[in-house]
């Protein structure tokens, strides 16, 4: 499903994959995340895993989008796991952070713990 430069694949049950693709707009996030919530709802989601491997850098922006979206997607009992990081992109995010984000990370999907 592609909804505004992102697109969503259900790989599992209760699990889904969000892809950015260049044409994600971050500039206006409220309706992206409206879209994102409601089919994570209609697929009855508990784990989001958001890919980043064709993501460089995260800068201040950026962690803004994925801290907007870890805090409404927790808001409906949603998991979200950044994976497949690139070293640039995880040095960013490092350099930003005063504390734990709201989002969990993880090298890919079989480095964690899965709970139900």
């Amino acid at each position: 499903m592609n909804i505004g430069g992102v697109h969503l694949t259900r790989i599992g049950s209760g699990d889904m994959l969000l892809e950015p693709t260049r044409a994600l707009d971050i500039s206006d996030a409220d309706p992206l995340l409206d879209d994102i919530l409601a089919c994570l709802q209609r697929e009855r989601s508990r784990r989001l895993y958001y890919d980043l491997a064709e993501l460089a850098v995260i800068d201040a922006a950026y962690l803004a989008w994925l801290e907007s979206l870890a805090r409404a997607c927790r808001a409906i009992n949603v998991r979200i796991i950044c994976i497949h990081m690139q070293p640039t992109a995880a040095f960013g995010l490092a350099s930003l952070l005063c504390e734990p984000p709201s989002f969990e990370t993880a090298l890919d999907m079989q480095m964690l713990r899965v709970e139900p």
